[in-house]
């Protein structure tokens, strides 16, 4: 027999098949059989007077509704929840303008899940000809004051605990103490080291047990006189010193460039004994003429004072074997002395609450309706 054939006969055996067992079955409505109608519920809107409502007062609406005949309206309701928003910061300025940063912190959560707040009964509304309409208000807590903490003249400790995080204050100083004793940041904030350096009074005391501990050699003969923090400043700056104009006197000796084998750049000094200089001025190394030699001038010991090609110009950083010390040594800075400016501590907190408010209605037989638009109100 001819395949397309076979296929033919198979299917139209399919096909009765299939007939005979519809036939043989009881009627259904499938949908019918799966689903169930729910009731009609109350058709509501609504429109608040203000988005804006004092805390401890209320904010006006108007809410229009019906219901489908053959159902009674009984209540109509306001809900709302409760968010909170915070921002916390504080800005260093014990570095002055040589170091620019500030820490925030800012959350949003939910303080208070949504709950009705206001209820109306049914006899409150009135019938406009379409439908029914209820004028109300509805009560904000005073406790949803907003706060603002700022421009401190006294530092407060236990407001501060209050505002900010547990872990502000570490996170801050690490930021900060980081940006002037990284290896790979510390140039950058070479001026700002030394503001904070000469401005603070650290003791000489401190200062010869860091010493000790590092092997550094800082000053611990600084002229402290009490209630006059200018005398050490004056002293400080003084030992602090660099060379800023180019001078065949002033240079202590040579350092030269080479590549490590993991691509950085390892920076050797060399004394003047190790070079010899050519009736041209060029200086060579003794032990390697190839290398490029560039001068180390006259500067404080913890002062790496070097003619910078690259720049074109004398640059002062740092020395790495004294970054450690001088981490050590900020460390002993309390949080509030690096944010006062003098006058001010700079830190600001606020606080500010808001509610998502809906309208819903209510029918005797249980129903509920729920106006499609709901409201974000500030609460100031």
């Amino acid at each position: 027999m001819n395949l397309s054939i076979m296929k033919i006969q198979f299917k139209l055996g399919l096909l009765a098949a299939g007939v005979l067992v519809l036939s043989s079955c009881e009627k259904h409505d499938l949908i019918a059989d799966n689903l169930q109608i729910g009731q009609y519920v109350p058709t509501c809107y609504w429109e608040v007077g203000s988005t804006a409502c004092k805390a401890g007062e209320n904010f006006t609406f108007k809410g229009k509704y019906y219901t489908e005949e053959g159902h009674t309206p009984l209540r109509s309701e306001v809900w709302y929840n409760v968010a909170r928003e915070e921002s916390a910061a504080a800005t260093v300025m014990l570095a002055g303008t040589s170091l620019s940063y500030t820490k925030t912190v800012a959350g949003i959560d939910t303080v208070r899940a949504s709950q009705v707040m206001a209820s109306f009964p049914h006899e409150m509304a009135a019938w406009n000809g379409y439908e029914y309409e209820i004028v109300g208000s509805v009560p904000v807590s005073r406790t949803l004051s907003p706060v603002t903490w700022m421009n401190l003249t006294e530092w407060d400790q236990e407001r501060f605990d209050m505002y900010y995080p547990a872990t502000f204050i570490d996170e801050f100083k690490e930021t900060v103490i980081g940006y002037m004793t990284d290896t790979v940041t510390a140039p950058n904030y070479y001026n700002a080291l030394r503001t904070v350096y000469c401005n603070y009074e650290f003791s000489n005391e401190l200062v010869g047990q860091i010493n000790q501990q590092f092997g550094t050699n800082l000053p611990t003969d600084i002229d402290i006189q009490e209630g006059d923090a200018s005398a050490s400043i004056a002293d400080k700056s003084d030992r602090w010193f660099s060379t800023t104009e180019a001078s065949d006197k002033a240079i202590t000796g040579y350092y030269y460039n080479s590549i490590a084998a993991d691509s950085s750049v390892v920076v050797t000094e060399v004394t003047k004994d190790e070079v010899t200089v050519a009736e041209d001025g060029s200086v060579i190394l003794n032990a390697d003429s190839t290398v490029v030699l560039y001068p180390v001038y006259k500067a404080a010991e913890w002062v790496f004072c070097r003619y910078d090609d690259d720049k074109g110009a004398i640059v002062s950083s740092v020395r790495e074997s004294y970054l450690d010390a001088f981490a050590a040594l900020l460390s002993v800075i309390k949080f509030e002395e690096w944010i006062y400016d003098g006058k001010n501590y700079a830190v600001t907190f606020t606080r500010d609450y808001s509610v998502f408010a809906s309208f819903k209605v209510f029918d005797t037989d249980g129903n509920v309706g729920v106006a499609s638009t709901s409201y974000e109100i500030t609460i100031n």
